[in-house]
């Protein structure tokens, strides 16, 4: 019920000072305003505001006579704010369903009003039934953007209501505790600053609560007891119940003696203001205490309870009956003004038929004739830039594929002299400046076995060198199929392994093949073992004497990663260029023969089997070859 009173406390302008003499004025001036006027129909709306915590009854009955008024004239603004105070006379009479109905119309109405105050006070009223609904999302949403639409409003008198409604909803969410306290304390300040009676009341009721939640309890009873008789001074019922009820919560916890006496004050505030649904506490605690004394003395809040009991029935089907009695009427009398107007119509359309019928008529066969030669004329220019078209994109698919064959060769060629005049020069020209010695007279027997062992050795690399520029070649050409098959990989890196012992014992390297025996990858044999001779050549190579190498291999899914780690080093700015032929950097040129071509073409392999390749290295002691197939 606290949280109905801040939900409410959104109906009510915090602007209203003085409520007594504003009610006053505004019963005096109805009679001046006429009987169906807008200004008639914002009256009675102002005056079902104010009644809303002073007289329930009041407050419904002017509700409603402004909500009907409101409709007669079709003035939406009335119907919003009647709307609202409807929904808020239902909430407390505990009608959820009544009061979301009434809500609901008043956000689309204000809505298409574009008024930004009302738009913020439905939303929250709706956001506060939806949350004792338990339907905390939906009321989530609600509250977060009347939050984000009144923290816009550019009256903050407007905005203390809302503040004190986030309190009350979140004061128990130790989240946002913190959050919720500043806004009651800022919400305190505003009506403070404009004097405002009836909000500074419902806040000083919340820091009440507070002070029983800090375990101040003899602190709490005494400011309510103030609050309970400021509000029955005051004229607010509602409020000065409110108060009461919280003392007899209070006193039930702590065993206070003036239990009695709450119920009966608060009994007859709710009985004063109309509010049946507060009567229905304390009467039924009186009437369970009197009961114990007798059934005489208990029959009184008895008959109190069962006219409430009735009383709510009444109501809900009396005003269920209403609202939906004025919209079906309304819909009626906009269905009959739609009807007059298509007969009016149907009638100005008639005459002007019988007065024009043979202009018309000629009109029709010219604009028919001229159609009908534009159509004619239209087809032949369709079928003719269709035609054109067709023809005009078979050329350019034609044009452009024979440009890509080109581009593809002029690539190739490119790529193939590249790699032909960087890494054929070396190696040859090596074994011409090594043949020139033999014509020296003074060379050693020593000296002409060093050379022919390095003559041999650079025939043997440029050899391997063309194999492998040979195999590429083969790739390269039209009609190459690539057809994988399973082998064990294991077994692969076996054979790769044997013909590099011997430089791999020379230099003491300390490889580790850490391979399972059953893994098994599908490729072309050619392909793979070419990747793998020459990462494990590289690794061999660039490794110091007496340095490890690695070869892991592991599944993931359906593929399979291979890793080559040696502790060389490639320097950062040669990275990004190890597998172009286009740039020769310091790694190429420290190879012998270059990483160019070899890496180049195991990049080209790779990728053909569907997989990819990559390098990382810290530039000193590290270096990691991996491809994933």
């Amino acid at each position: 019920m606290v949280k109905i009173l801040y939900c409410l406390m959104l109906c009510m302008p915090t602007a209203l000072f003085a409520q007594k003499q504003a009610i006053s004025q505004l019963k005096t001036g109805l009679p001046l305003h006429g009987g169906d006027s807008l200004q008639y129909a914002d009256a009675l709306n102002r005056l079902g505001l104010l009644y809303l915590f002073r007289q329930l009854d009041s407050s419904y009955y002017y509700a409603r006579e402004g909500y009907a008024l409101s409709h007669r004239l079709r003035y939406n603004k009335g119907i919003a704010d009647a709307g609202i105070n409807l929904g808020s006379c239902f909430t407390l009479f505990h009608n959820n369903r009544l009061a979301t109905r009434f809500y609901q119309d008043g956000l689309q109405r204000y809505r298409q009003l574009g008024d930004s105050a009302g738009i913020c006070k439905a939303l929250f009223c709706i956001g506060i039934l939806y949350q004792q609904d338990n339907r905390q999302n939906m009321a989530a949403s609600y509250i977060n953007d009347a939050m984000a639409i009144g923290s816009r409003l550019l009256h903050d008198s407007a905005w203390a209501p809302v503040l004190t409604g986030y309190y009350m909803v979140f004061a128990g969410d130790s989240s946002r505790q913190d959050s919720a306290r500043l806004a009651l304390r800022k919400s305190r300040e505003i009506a403070g600053m404009y004097g405002d009676r009836q909000t500074i009341i419902s806040t000083d009721l919340c820091f009440a609560r507070e002070q029983m939640r800090a375990g101040k309890p003899g602190t709490a009873v005494q400011d309510l007891t103030v609050l309970a008789a400021d509000a029955a001074e005051g004229g607010f019922l509602y409020l000065a119940a409110s108060a009461y009820g919280q003392l007899d919560e209070y006193a039930a916890i702590y065993h206070l003696p003036d239990t009695i006496q709450y119920r009966r004050k608060m009994m007859q505030a709710a009985m004063d203001g109309g509010y049946r649904q507060l009567l229905i506490r304390p009467a039924a605690a009186l009437y369970r205490y009197y009961k114990q004394q007798g059934p005489a003395a208990a029959l009184p809040y008895a008959d109190v309870l069962e006219r409430i009991s009735e009383d709510r029935e009444g109501i809900t089907r009396q005003e269920g009956g209403s609202y939906l009695e004025v919209l079906l009427q309304e819909e009626e009398r906009r269905t009959q003004r739609l009807s007059n107007a298509l007969q009016q119509q149907n009638l100005v359309l008639e005459s002007l038929e019988s007065r024009n019928r043979n202009l018309l008529i000629s009109f029709f066969v010219v604009c028919g004739l001229l159609l009908t030669g534009l159509i004619i004329m239209n087809f032949r220019l369709v079928h003719f830039t269709r035609r054109s078209t067709n023809r005009q994109e078979q050329l350019n698919r034609a044009l452009n594929e024979k440009n890509r064959h080109l581009q593809h060769h002029d690539d190739f060629k490119n790529k193939l002299l590249s790699i032909l005049a960087h890494d054929f020069r070396l190696p040859l020209g090596h074994i011409i400046n090594a043949s020139q010695l033999f014509a020296r007279e003074d060379i050693r027997n020593e000296e002409m076995r060093e050379i022919s062992s390095s003559i041999a050795s650079m025939a043997t690399e440029t050899l391997h060198l063309f194999e492998s520029v040979l195999r590429w070649v083969k790739s390269q050409l039209a009609g190459f199929e690539y057809e994988p098959k399973p082998y064990l990989l294991h077994e692969l890196w076996r054979e790769v392994q044997e013909p590099m012992a011997g430089d791999i014992q020379a230099r003491a390297l300390q490889l580790a093949l850490n391979i399972p025996g059953e893994l098994v990858v599908q490729a072309d044999r050619e392909m793979l073992q070419f990747v793998n001779r020459n990462l494990l050549h590289n690794a061999v190579k660039f490794s110091p004497d007496g340095g490890n190498i690695t070869i892991d291999a592991r599944p993931e899914d359906d593929r399979v990663i291979i890793t080559v780690t040696n502790e060389g080093g490639i320097a950062a700015a040669d990275i990004p260029f190890v597998f172009d032929y286009k740039i020769a950097g310091r790694y190429a040129r420290e190879t012998g023969r270059g990483a160019g071509i070899a890496l180049i073409i195991c990049k080209d392999f790779v990728e053909r089997m569907g997989g990819t390749i990559s390098v990382r290295s810290d530039g000193r002691s590290f270096t990691a070859f991996e491809y994933v197939i």
